[in-house]
């Protein structure tokens, strides 16, 4: 059997990966096309796997990564509930009109302050903070200087270009993304 040069099997390897490179870039267009709620879920759950539901309410917050794509789902399921703008504070703009049309709407206040009620730590480090009030914030890069302990009450405000900071009990500020 003769062995094939690799100069030749390079070039074919290479345009099997484009091909399946660009199917793949069209699938999200085609879950986001489905009309039904739960087919258009089905598609998504296939395409990019099912979310890891071990961090869901009731689970210890250091159990499993929450992530932004089940934050929008709750905040989406949550959509009648609670609608203060300290319960809206640190949504994105979509999220906070899927929870309550622009017309009826208060406004949003500059800052929080809230009890930690749980922290944990996501795998690369970040902390997660669970204040009491059922909010939950993620630290966006990890920074060991930022100390939070179960029971301080911290402060939460708008930073720039729709960022937030959470401030210390110790005054230090680290910057955080609302995921639930």
């Amino acid at each position: 059997m003769k062995r094939m040069n690799a100069c030749a099997v390079l070039p074919l390897l290479c345009a099997a990966m484009l091909a399946a490179s660009a199917a793949r870039a069209d699938a999200p267009e085609r879950c986001a096309a489905i009309a039904d709620d739960r087919a258009r879920l089905a598609c998504y759950d296939a395409l990019f796997g099912k979310p890891d539901v071990s961090g869901a309410v009731g689970a210890p917050p250091s159990a499993a990564p929450v992530t932004a794509d089940a934050a929008t789902a709750t905040a989406a399921a949550t959509a009648g509930a609670t609608r203060t703008p300290e319960a809206d504070f640190g949504l994105t703009e979509a999220a906070k009109r899927a929870r309550e049309p622009e017309a009826t709407r208060a406004e949003f206040p500059e800052s929080i302050s809230g009890t930690v009620a749980a922290v944990g730590r996501r795998p690369a480090g970040e902390i997660i903070v669970t204040l009491a009030n059922g909010q939950v914030w993620v630290q966006v890069h990890v920074d060991a200087r930022a100390r939070i302990d179960v029971g301080d009450t911290v402060t939460i405000k708008k930073a720039a270009l729709g960022s937030h900071l959470l401030v210390t009990a110790n005054r230090y500020a680290t910057r955080v993304r609302r995921v639930k």
